[in-house]
């Protein structure tokens, strides 16, 4: 995939997340809303929808984050779950892997590993 259609796709994807942060925004004050009239709280069900709205947000972000970096081109994505990440990143934000140190351990193991085929 060339960086214009990388660009597009993430465009629409920042549209998206932006929209469902909106909504998890309003729908997360309008539960709380309905509870508090009622007087009957049910922490489970707000937990839950805060959640749902911090991994839309964090998504969010990492998605604004790949477009201010897009000049640069964008690192790769996650080995353990796949979510893209921006050039830099040290951890991904979907599942918490480090990323960083997938790198370094690979650089790491060529550094260390003896050479091959050399005089005993």
């Amino acid at each position: 995939m060339s960086t214009p259609d990388i660009n597009a796709e993430l465009h629409r994807r920042l549209h998206e997340l932006a929209e469902q942060v909106a909504t998890l925004h309003w729908d997360l004050g309008g539960l709380t809303f309905e509870m508090a009239i009622r007087d009957h709280f049910r922490l489970d069900v707000l937990i839950r929808k805060a959640a749902e709205l911090q991994e839309a947000d964090a998504e969010l972000g990492e998605v604004e984050r790949l477009l201010a970096e897009s000049d640069e081109g964008i690192t790769g994505a996650c080995r353990s779950c796949g979510a893209p990440h921006s050039r830099g990143a040290a951890y991904c934000w979907r599942c918490g892997q480090p990323l960083m140190l997938q790198a370094q351990a690979s650089l790491l193991g060529a550094a260390i590993a003896p050479p091959r085929g050399g005089a005993e």
